[in-house]
């Protein structure tokens, strides 16, 4: 489809003139690599992306981590298995909302091990499960880090609260009341530490 040469149509010149608007101006379409373009929210809310360094994801002012103009959840990608089975809860990394002590010992780690970021609302988590040179996709549940929700007083949470209610609290963990706390979108000001 070719569109037409608007400035040959005469109602529009008239309009113009009426307005006077006699300088059409430029137009620069400039691409801004701290946002993200649309097919990299895609993945954010799908497969994640994965992160060549750690170095990638800053901690926001209010201690979550974000990487360009969202705030993101970090995990490790890879998940090795002692047999080709379902992974155990015990089996599968936490998540991270927040730069925890967790988050900090693995930015100093010499050589951590492959993470990526997610923003999903399901809680679900696209990982590989490794077993031997078998590689599996899958979308896992991931459990929320204590340390972060700690680190947050994410909803009164604490690592000081008696055993029971921190395993409820980390149970009840949802991303939808994390995202409803910390919105998703981030100002184009946003400080990081």
């Amino acid at each position: 489809m070719k569109l037409p040469d608007f400035l040959k149509d005469p109602d529009l010149n008239e309009l113009r003139e009426r307005m006077g608007a006699t300088d059409l101006g430029t137009f620069r379409l400039a691409v801004n690599p701290y946002r993200f373009t649309m097919k990299e929210l895609e993945a954010l809310i799908g497969e994640g992306i994965d992160l060549e360094s750690l170095d990638q994801v800053r901690t926001l002012e209010d201690r979550t981590l974000g990487y360009k103009d969202r705030r993101v959840f970090l995990y490790r990608r890879d998940v090795p298995l002692p047999a080709e089975r379902r992974p155990t809860a015990a089996e599968l990394p936490h998540f991270h909302v927040a730069n925890c002590a967790n988050v900090r010992r693995l930015r100093a780690a010499p050589k951590p091990a492959r993470h990526a970021i997610a923003a999903r609302d399901d809680g679900g988590f696209a990982v590989n499960l490794l077993c031997g040179t078998e590689v599996r996709e899958s979308i896992e549940r991931l459990p929320v880090c204590g340390d972060c929700l700690s680190e947050l007083a994410f909803d009164g949470y604490s690592e000081s609260l008696p055993g029971d209610l921190r395993v409820r609290a980390l149970a009840g963990f949802t991303v939808t009341r994390f995202f409803g706390r910390y919105r998703r979108a981030l100002v184009a000001d946003a400080k990081s530490r």
